[in-house]
This record gives structure tokens, C-alpha cells and sequence, in this order.
């Protein structure tokens, strides 16, 4: 959702299709990026089987000019489609002001992300204190809020905080998060065609348990996030697109006996993604994504892998 160069109504979509080897892990590793959510939850239970995904989105956004410069408010609406297992299937919803400020250099810009009851998936026998809890779901409301300013003539350096929440169903009613997040992202044109963008977010997460000791579980957290993603144009037509996230989360529970008691969490994941623009208004796309999610009281690693095909269409 970038400032578009004309005033005027703008419309776009995208439909990408994938197929993932984990329905469980497949919605959090596409929002694992600087301008999603990268700290949306998984379920402990991986594994949950494979399936085909359809991804459509739309946005429209208004464009305008003031004194002020140039203001664009976009709309966006995103799904997740799973073809084989329809319970993992969800929308989210999207707004995001953007405002040009005098003089040209500096953007600010002010997002918010509504993603209503998305099934994590079912917890298997025995597994931390929710065997016998049923399905987890969650609903996710934060906003966002960023300055960017070009600092040279092909670096922009931006800065970014979000707040928001995560309600889970009843069952689970003590997962209940609010979380605040601190980010610094770096862009750098390396030259014509060629562009780095570098980025850290901070990001400390309360959830209810830590007030229920009877409970005997907290997830509450501290998480470092960085993501590198290097983008480079071959042709007018043909760009190549790579990108790395590593991520750590340190749960600071300090209830006696919790499974979170001193548990971490790392996350390693990369993508690469070649798009072929066929026409002005569309673009062709097809990418690999792999992901290693370890939890520090597991054996093993939970892994996904992803590939995708897509088009993009804008009007």
C-alpha cells in the first residue's frame, strides 16, 4: 500500500495459490515480515497435515492533495482459503492512512489490522495444560503507527510502534495478550535496482495468566525480530526477491511449574520469490518459502515448507 504518483481512486488485487505441508504453521509464516504481524501465534501442535491455499486480496484506496501534500486511505481486505482443511480458512481486514508532509521527505503513515477468529488448530493428547481444551482460536486487533524519512538520496530509515491485543476463545481465556512493539527498519538502494531494507522490532507481550496462578500457565513474552529482504530487478519485466526473519521469544513466566517457566522459542525462515511483470496492470509470480519453528522443552523442530504461485492485478 505505497503513495501512489496520481490523485484519483486506485484499485488493486492479488490472487496467489500455495500449497504448504503444515496448515498449522502456514498463516503466521506469511505474516512473519517488518509490515505484518510477525508475532502472530502458532499452536504447540505442528503438524497438522497439508493443503492447498488460496490467497485473495483487494485494496482500494483514495487519493488526495492538500496543503499538507498528498494523503492516501487505502482499504484492504485478505483471505486464507484452505482447500482441504476449511477450518484453518480466515479473513482479515485492513485501513492505513498515509500522509506526505511538507517539504517531501518525511511520510507519515497509520495502519490498523482487524484478524477475527482464526483457528489455530487442536492440541494433541497430554500437550502443556490444553489437552483437553478443544480447538484454540484467536482474534487480533493492533495499530500501527510509522515515520519515515529520507535521510540520503537512496537511504530511508523508518520507524514504527504498534500496540494491540489478542482475545482467545473461552477455553483458553488466559492466553488474553496485549502487546506493544518498538521497530527501526533501514532502506537502501545499493544501487538502480537493486534495494536491501534491514529491520528489528522489540516487542513485549502481558497475557492474563500471569494474574491466575491457579491457572499455572503465562505466556507473556519478550520477542526480538529481524528480517532482511534484498530485491533486484534483472530486466524491466523479471525481479528477483529474497528474504531472511530470525526470531526469538523469551517467555518470562514465573509461575511454579509452568511449561513456560525459562522456555524460548526460535524461529528461522527464508523465502525467495521471482515476479514477471506480463503488463502494466499484471504481474506474474512464483516463490519457495522455508521455516524452522523450535520450541526450547521440544525434541524437535517443527518445519514448514511453502510454494507459491501468484498475480497481481492493479487498475
Amino acid at each position: 500500500m505505497d503513495v501512489e504518483s496520481e490523485s484519483g481512486w486506485h484499485v488493486g488485487g492479488e490472487m496467489n495459490a500455495f500449497y504448504t505441508d503444515d496448515v498449522a504453521l502456514f498463516s503466521a509464516s506469511q505474516r512473519l515480515s517488518l509490515q505484518e504481524d510477525p508475532t502472530q501465534p502458532v499452536i504447540q501442535t505442528t503438524g497438522q497435515g497439508s493443503s492447498g491455499v488460496f490467497e485473495p486480496v483487494a485494496h482500494l484506496t483514495r487519493s488526495l492533495q492538500s496543503s499538507w501534500g498528498r494523503t492516501d486511505l487505502t482499504a484492504r481486505a485478505q483471505g486464507f482459503v484452505f482447500t482441504d482443511q476449511a477450518a484453518f480458512s480466515h479473513g482479515t481486514y485492513g485501513a492505513q492512512l498515509t500522509q506526505a508532509l511538507p517539504g517531501g521527505e518525511t511520510i507519515f503513515r497509520m495502519r490498523y489490522h482487524y484478524g477475527p477468529h482464526l483457528f489455530l488448530g487442536n492440541h494433541g493428547p497430554g500437550e502443556l495444560r490444553s489437552s483437553d481444551r478443544g480447538g484454540e482460536y484467536v482474534t487480533t486487533h493492533f495499530g500501527t503507527a510509522e515515520l519515515e524519512r529520507k535521510l540520503l538520496e537512496n537511504v530511508t530509515i523508518r520507524g514504527l510502534a504498534r500496540y494491540g491485543d489478542r482475545s482467545y476463545n473461552e477455553s483458553f481465556a488466559h492466553r488474553n495478550t496485549r502487546f506493544w512493539t518498538l521497530g527501526t527498519h533501514i532502506m537502501w538502494e545499493i544501487k538502480p535496482g537493486i534495494g536491501l531494507v534491514v529491520g528489528y522490532h522489540y516487542e513485549r507481550g502481558l497475557a492474563d495468566g500471569r494474574h491466575n496462578p491457579q491457572i499455572g500457565e503465562d505466556i507473556s513474552y519478550v520477542t526480538h525480530y529481524v528480517e532482511a529482504e534484498l530485491e533486484a530487478r534483472f530486466t524491466d519485466k523479471l525481479t528477483l526477491l529474497g528474504g531472511f526473519d530470525l526470531e526469538q521469544t523469551n517467555y518470562t513466566s514465573g509461575l511454579p511449574g509452568d511449561d513456560f517457566l525459562g522456555a524460548r522459542e526460535k524461529i528461522y525462515q527464508g523465502e525467495v520469490l521471482a515476479r514477471y511483470q506480463l503488463t502494466e496492470a499484471l504481474a506474474l509470480s512464483i516463490g519457495y518459502l522455508h521455516g524452522r519453528w523450535k520450541l526450547s522443552y521440544e525434541e524437535e523442530a517443527a518445519r514448514i515448507n511453502t510454494v507459491t504461485f501468484g498475480s497481481l492485478l492493479r487498475f
